[in-house]
């Protein structure tokens, strides 16, 4: 196989996961011509357009993602930031799954782009923005308190961030104690809510159980990239979900109404246009 004939069957296998073209890209040495072809496909992967011409192709952006494993410098860091940036993005597990190994990788690879992370979760809270932000917490897991404390304790007391348990717990297993302050704090105004079951209640524990990991040496951090394994591995355990109707896709036209006009951009209503393919 060559690189041309392996890059080939990415672009034409329509079902299945393509093990074989995706192992002999991944044992090449670093290429820059994959890299940006990794870096146009994260960075459009929710783009409608270009999911319209790869409408048999929806799962291209975890491909390359994949690639991104091996073929990746510090100019992947922006095109991961995109997955978890892009508002009312499609819920697809798999490339966040994906894109959450990517943070990882990178933080540990490249701690410079620790910050890049930190500086885009921030950007999002400021615009109390839905995208899927949380996935870039995992940075943290590599995160300096000397170096990134005061960014990370400006988050967790910031009345906008969302999944402040979740950033709660990713900070105490690091270790990271100038943040532990405002995790006492977070801690102090969840007290009162001692209903079991109820969402405040589920915060609470949540909280207390951060405070508690701040003092467990023993606790060893939960990040994605040191836990996942080897990705062939991973992605034969996921083989069989391929075989169905593909979820990327499916997500694509889901908030499309049948007499609305067909995302495809043909000018014809849904009903009468891709609907029907």
């Amino acid at each position: 196989m060559t690189k041309a004939e392996a890059l080939t069957i990415l672009h034409t296998q329509t079902s299945g996961i393509p093990f074989e073209a995706l192992e002999f890209l991944n044992t090449l040495p670093y290429d820059e011509d994959i890299e940006n072809k990794i870096i146009f496909h994260l960075d459009n992967a929710y783009d409608e357009r270009i999911a319209m011409l790869n409408r048999r192709l929806p799962n291209l952006p975890l491909w390359y993602a994949i690639l991104a494993e091996v073929h990746s410098t510090e100019r992947m860091v922006q095109s991961v930031i995109n997955l978890f940036t892009t508002a009312d993005s499609p819920d697809w597990d798999l490339l966040d799954e994906q894109g959450l190994f990517l943070v990882g990788m990178l933080s540990e690879r490249y701690p410079e782009s620790i910050v890049l992370f930190l500086d885009a979760i921030e950007k999002q809270v400021s615009k109390k923005s839905n995208a899927p932000y949380l996935f870039m917490y995992d940075a943290i897991y590599f995160a300096d308190d000397a170096i990134h404390g005061s960014q990370i304790g400006r988050l967790l007391s910031n009345h906008n961030t969302g999944w402040k348990p979740l950033l709660a717990v990713h900070v105490a297993e690091r270790r990271l104690n100038s943040c532990r302050a405002e995790v006492e704090k977070l801690h102090e105004t969840f007290l009162p809510f001692t209903q079991k079951g109820t969402n405040e209640n589920l915060i609470r524990e949540e909280l207390h159980y951060a405070l508690e990991l701040f003092d467990d040496n023993s606790h060893q951090p939960g990040c994605y990239f040191h836990q996942r394994g080897e990705w062939e591995n991973h992605y034969r355990s996921a083989e069989q979900l391929f075989d169905e109707e593909n979820p990327m896709l499916a997500n694509i036209f889901n908030n499309v109404g049948r007499n609305d006009l067909c995302p495809c951009g043909s000018g014809k209503k849904y009903k009468s246009c891709c609907l029907k393919k």
